[in-house]
C-alpha cells in the first residue's frame, strides 16, 4: 500500500455531493500517476454505486502536486480558506 483514496458523502442538503481525497504517502510512489487512477476510480465507484454526480476537493495551498492533479482532472476553484490555508475546488 502507497496511500489512501475517500469519498466522504456528509453534505445532507445535496446527496449528489461527495468530498475526495488522496495520499500518496510513499515518496517513492509519487510521480507516477497513482493518485490520478485512485481518485477516477473512486469518483466511479462513487458514482456508479451512490449516484454522486459532483464531487469536491479541499487541498492545501502548498501542495502544489494536488493542484495541479485536481485540475487535470476538470476540478475549478470555487473557494479559498484563509484560516486553512486551503483551496477548494469542484467538479461537476
Amino acid at each position: 500500500m502507497v496511500g489512501d483514496v475517500n469519498i466522504y458523502m456528509n453534505d445532507l442538503d445535496n446527496l449528489e455531493l461527495a468530498e475526495v481525497e488522496i495520499m500518496i504517502a510513499e515518496p517513492k510512489s509519487r510521480g507516477k500517476g497513482l493518485a490520478k487512477d485512485a481518485v477516477l476510480m473512486m469518483m466511479a465507484y462513487a458514482v456508479e454505486n451512490f449516484g454522486i454526480h459532483v464531487f469536491r476537493a479541499k487541498i492545501g495551498e502548498s501542495n502544489g502536486a494536488s493542484l495541479r492533479l485536481f485540475q487535470k482532472l476538470g476540478f475549478e476553484d470555487i473557494s479559498y480558506s484563509e484560516i486553512f490555508k486551503e483551496v477548494s475546488k469542484l467538479r461537476l
